[in-house]
């Protein structure tokens, strides 16, 4: 932490302790609140009753008095059971037994008092308040037993957000792995981008800001409840404005625990579609919880006050993944390219001068379409030994590499009730995973990834009088990633006589196995993993506090949060190269349609362009924010509820590790501007920046010669985020009409911080000239100048010194109806505008047209000069439905409905060539979204409908049954079509085409699934015109079903039978063409190759069982 930051964080600490008199707390953000009205037989108001809420597990209780409205409010209250008891004189004591709280949730419990003596009690059941009367917050509850019960692959609890209406999840979320980063980003809820979502656990934020996703994964046999919340308007929230919050369980005054092992192998389950075998499967998910009361022997007992709960989980999985990949014939690495169903290809040193080129086809002994040996290059044809020969009836390669994952989660949890007016709690949590991840080319073998993640977190509740409850919490977390590259230590490039990779570019490394990609076919990636070792070091440290005070008809609350984020990592880039052929190298020039083969211009030596860099020591950055609410929920009526609140942010953009940020100005004499206090540049972060500096310094300046902040870009001070929200009763009590407007921050992301700046980075792509003689070849493509001489035209990146931060825009209006006692059905529009949001352009760009790239660039010095900005918008509309059955008959079941709209301006540089932007259905557009979960408890046996008497071997039989599913039925992704090469020649290599109808094919099938010929290539020099995401994948279907068996072994004892079926019927959902199972970037698929529309993969997996057995206690 910086000196500068540290004096920030102290006397930031040290005001909020002046101005907030209070003592600590779990935040209420995971905790509820309960609320009432205490009324006379003639519905007046009775003041100064006496409310007592005790947890019927712990004993633990908090006290309320009423206030001259009648009006009381009990906060914080943990998810639980709860009794509530109300005195007040001349009337008789009401207790109301049985209340369930959930996570965030504000439950309205009025009492209607007796005239009689309060030494006579009046005890009722409570029956659980279905609707939302006192708050405007849109989303869903997952309760303790649907977290346990629901059957869960992987069982990861995040898999649970998608029972919630305007979620839409991608098929890997929620695997039981820590999550990283990369692997929520693709998930959206209600059109919040999933980079800015929220991840509370015991009221603490576990998010990781920089990239998305969360620190760690707990256990689901550790959680009380699970909660996701979208539009959530009270100004307590921070983020996007969408949380996914769960709780912890706590010690009750009983010991209580279970054992568990769950079980699977790949005997009883299906094959992949694309799989020639069954994939390998064998995973153990085993541990145990335990909780009661904190007590020593003789010395203390913490029965009614201390608590203790702790939870182990391993797991220990190996699986076999599927690759199935387009990879060229034993032919075509003879350069043979005769076969049906192949582009022409043209021999690129036949190219003619001119306006107009031409070149001539290939032909050898009279065959067209055949590369003449000679002509073949020798170091493709080395290489090719690492590319797998196709193996099925379609062309592809199909394997099962195997995937080894060893994984550790550990929860404890303390709880104190120190005295009637404090409270306390102290949670660790822990994950450490190991495991080694395969390539899609068998010959590269595995990569080793080690992860862990840790949060400790401590809160301190406490009441001051009968109307303030002050609260403080503080959470520290670390998490650290290590991993290494495929082939690492094997130098490929010296061995297939490939100049351009010195030993400068590979310090300490050795050398590992580059990246090849081919357009039409499956590439080889060296870089899974990056090419070199590689590591991530997260550290948050966040103090908050809260205080709410009770005013008659008003709760307010005020807060205070500071947290400081460091992101610290080490990249390998592209030192040993990133390759790409598009086969722009042997197309027609005067008729590029049909002609060119990306694996021809390959085999002939010829890349279109190729990568290079120096690898990187540690980068990243750091800041501390500050943010600031003020929150007032008024009970206007008994009928009318406002919430009106508004929070501020102070956030600094992160100040960077070790000067590593910078800016282009090109209005400057020397454009390049990076961090420094001083007037002399840092040269000692990084490997490349001496060598950098030697032939570009003259172009560099420190950002206090340029008078800009240190950090490069100013702090955005207008972060006012105003909330007001309503919940209204005009037609009594089974009717409330709910909506709000709210205005939520975005954090950073990790596209400002990267250290891409002179002389920091040193990286550069070459190109090859489109429609001419190429000179540059796989043997030298370098032309032998070494990376950082005067001749390389690095790439760079930009941070601005005035940039807004992005925010969220939501509002909604919902209307819910109590059907039953125990049914609720809700119904509602749901709307989210982005603004400011962050993404990126190129600067740099050039003009389509002929000749070398470099020459048309506005700076023609430089390569690509990638703008970080914030002028992405978003625009999400939906119209969202659910029905929610609690308990009936054993039966309880969630159906959520959404049908939305999602858009998003695009920034084209990347497949348009041009810096404006267009308006496109979003890259996770889900039109139509349904999602069923359901369990019911059979009606046999002992206390049930039928045979509720049985004997003793009846009731083992025939009792104790449950069945439980999760449906989920949702619209195919979205994916754009583009060409696979550069016609613009701008140094992109996929743009976009020109369409001339849908697209959509009639009939599709997996090797055509939309029409290519709805589309064609522009003409040469000129851009494509087609939008982003016009297509639409194959619908995902997800039908996964559990059956128990209980048998009660002594009373308190009990032994559960699991059966868990995932996509019991083995139906095949699809993912959109050309798209890998395991990838994460936008779909796309390409309309001038053979292979373009063909399926490759799927979105679910095939049909598979598991069985467990758990012992509770």
């Amino acid at each position: 932490m910086s000196e500068t930051l540290r004096i920030r964080a102290c006397r930031t600490l040290i005001a909020c302790a002046l101005l907030l008199p209070m003592t600590a707390a779990v935040a209420q953000v995971q905790s509820g609140r309960v609320v009432g009205t205490i009324y006379d037989p003639n519905k007046a108001v009775i003041p100064a009753a006496a409310i007592t809420v005790t947890n019927t597990s712990t004993n633990v209780t908090q006290k309320a008095v009423s206030g001259s409205q009648g009006d009381y409010v009990v906060t914080p209250v943990n998810p639980g059971t709860y009794n509530i008891s109300v005195k007040a004189n001349g009337f008789e004591t009401m207790v109301r037994t049985g209340i369930e709280i959930q996570v965030g949730q504000i439950a309205r419990e009025d009492f209607n008092m007796q005239i009689g003596a309060s030494s006579s009690t009046v005890e009722v059941t409570g029956a659980p308040p279905l609707l939302n009367t006192d708050t405007a917050t849109v989303g869903q509850v997952v309760t303790n037993t649907q977290i346990v019960n629901l059957p869960l692959n992987g069982r990861g609890f995040f898999q649970l957000a998608q029972l919630t209406p305007g979620a839409a999840l991608l098929p890997a979320t929620g695997n039981s792995v820590p999550i990283r980063p990369e692997s929520i980003d693709g998930n959206t809820i209600s059109g919040i981008r999933g980079s800015a979502l929220s991840f509370l656990l015991d009221g603490v934020d576990i998010s990781e800001q920089h990239q998305g996703g969360t620190f760690i994964q707990t256990s689901i046999d550790a959680l009380q409840e699970f909660s996701v919340q979208q539009n959530p308007y009270s100004a307590e929230f921070n983020r996007g404005g969408g949380f996914f919050n769960a709780t912890t369980k706590s010690g009750t005054n009983h010991i209580h625990g279970d054992l568990f092992e769950f079980l699977r192998n790949d005997a009883l389950d299906a094959r992949n579609f694309f799989a020639l075998n069954r994939e390998p499967l064998k995973r153990n998910q085993f541990g145990g919880t335990l909780g009661g009361p904190l007590s020593i022997p003789h010395l203390y007992s913490g029965k009614n006050r201390t608590f203790f709960f702790g939870s182990y989980e391993g797991q220990r999985l190996r699986q076999g993944l599927v690759e199935n990949s387009v990879v060229p014939t034993a032919a075509q690495r003879n350069g043979d390219f005769s076969a049906p169903g192949l582009n022409k290809i043209f021999d690129p040193t036949t190219t003619t001068s001119g306006t107009n080129p031409t070149r001539a086809q290939f032909e050898y002994n009279g065959t067209p379409n055949i590369i003449p040996p000679d002509e073949l290059s020798t170091q493709a044809q080395f290489l090719n030994k690492y590319i797998p020969l196709p193996n099925t009836n379609s062309g592809t390669f199909s394997y099962n590499p195997t995937q080894s994952i060893d994984l550790d989660q550990f929860t404890l949890r303390f709880d104190d009730q120190i005295n009637a007016s404090n409270r306390l709690f102290l949670r660790w949590s822990f994950d450490n995973n190991r495991e080694s991840d395969p390539n899609s080319s068998p010959l590269l073998g595995t990569a080793p990834l080690h992860s862990q993640g840790e949060d400790i977190a401590v809160g301190l509740t406490t009441n001051i009088g009968t109307n303030m409850v002050s609260e403080v919490r503080a959470h520290y977390l670390f998490s650290r990633i290590r991993l290494n590259a495929f082939l690492q230590g094997q130098d490929i490039n010296n061995e297939a006589g490939v100049a351009g990779f010195e030993d400068t570019l590979r310090p300490g490394t050795g050398g590992s196995f580059p990246d090849y990609s081919w357009s039409g076919y499956g590439g080889i990636s060296g870089s899974a993993f990056d090419q070199r070792p590689k590591g991530q070091n997260r550290k948050v440290w966040e103090p908050t506090w809260n205080l709410t005070i009770i005013r008659g008809k008003n709760t307010i609350k005020f807060g205070a949060l500071v947290r400081y984020y460091q992101w610290l990592g080490y990249d390998s880039e592209q030192y040993v190269g990133v390759w790409t052929m598009s086969g722009i190298n042997t197309q027609n020039p005067a008729s590029p349609t049909g002609t060119g083969d990306a694996f021809a211009d390959w085999m002939l030596g010829y890349p279109a362009n190729v990568q290079r860099a120096y690898p990187a020591n540690f980068f990243g950055g750091q800041n501390a924010y500050y943010q600031f609410f003020g929150q007032d929920d008024f009970r206007l009526s008994s009928r009318l509820t406002l919430n009106l609140g508004l929070r501020y942010e102070y956030t600094p953009w992160l100040s960077p590790y070790k000067n590593q940020m910078g800016t282009f100005d090109p209005s400057q004499a020397k454009p390049i501007i990076v961090s420094g206090h001083g007037d002399t540049v840092d040269l000692t972060s990084q490997y490349a920046a001496p060598v950098a500096y030697q032939h570009f310094g003259q172009y560099i300046q420190t950002s206090h010669q340029a008078g800009i902040p240190y950090n490069i870009t100013a702090t955005d001070r207008t972060q006012f985020a105003p909330r007001i929200g309503f919940s209204w009763q005009p037609l009594g009590d089974n009717t409330v009409f709910r909506g709000g407007y709210g205005i939520f921050y975005e954090p950073e992301n990790g596209n400002r911080d990267n250290y891409n700046i002179l002389p920091y980075k040193l990286a550069e792509t070459a190109f090859n000239t489109a429609n001419a003689v190429p000179n540059r070849t796989l043997a030298d493509f370098f032309l032998g100048a070494p990376l950082g001489t005067s001749t390389t035209q690095p790439t760079i990146a930009s941070s601005p010194v005035h940039l807004k931060m992005g925010y969220d825009q939501h509002w909604s209006f919902d209307v819910q109806q109590q059907l039953t006692k125990t049914m609720v059905a809700d119904i509602g529009y749901v709307g989210n505008h982005g603004v400011h949001l962050q993404g990126s352009q190129d600067l740099n760009d050039p003009p389509a047209g002929p000749g070398a790239v470099a020459s048309r660039r506005p700076y023609p010095i430089f390569g690509g000069i990638t703008l970080f900005s914030s002028e992405i918008g978003t625009t999400y509309n939906s119209l969202q439905a659910k029905i929610d059955e609690r308990l009936h008959n054993g039966l309880t079941f969630l159906a959520a409905y959404t049908w939305s709209k999602f858009m998003q301006s695009n920034p084209s540089p990347a497949l348009g060539g041009n810096n404006g932007y267009e308006k496109s259905i979003a890259q996770f557009n889900i039109p139509q979204n349904f999602a069923f979960s359901m369990s019911y408890e059979l009606p046999f046996g002992k206390n049930k409908q039928f045979m509720n008497h049985p004997g003793r071997l009846m009731d083992a039989a025939l009792g104790g049954w449950q069945v439980q599913n999760i449906t989920v039925l949702r619209s195919g992704l979205p994916f754009t079509p583009i060409i696979s090469r550069d016609v613009a020649n701008t140094g992109v290599g996929s743009q976009r085409p020109i369409q001339i109808g849908s697209g959509k094919a009639q009939h599709p099938t997996l090797s055509k699934w939309f029409n290519q010929s709805a589309f064609e290539v522009p003409a040469q020099y000129t851009y494509g015109t087609s939008k982003a995401f016009i297509l639409e994948g194959d619908m995902y279907r997800q039908y996964d079903v559990s059956v128990f068996k209980s048998f009660q072994i002594t009373e308190g004892t009990n032994m559960q039978f699991r059966a868990e079926f995932f996509n019991l019927p083995n139906v095949t959902s699809f993912n959109p063409p050309s798209f890998s199972a395991n990838s994460t970037a936008a779909p796309s698929a390409t309309i001038d190759t053979a292979s373009g529309a063909k399926i490759l993969s799927t979105s679910t997996n095939p049909r598979q069982i598991q069985f467990a057995l758990k012992y509770y206690f």
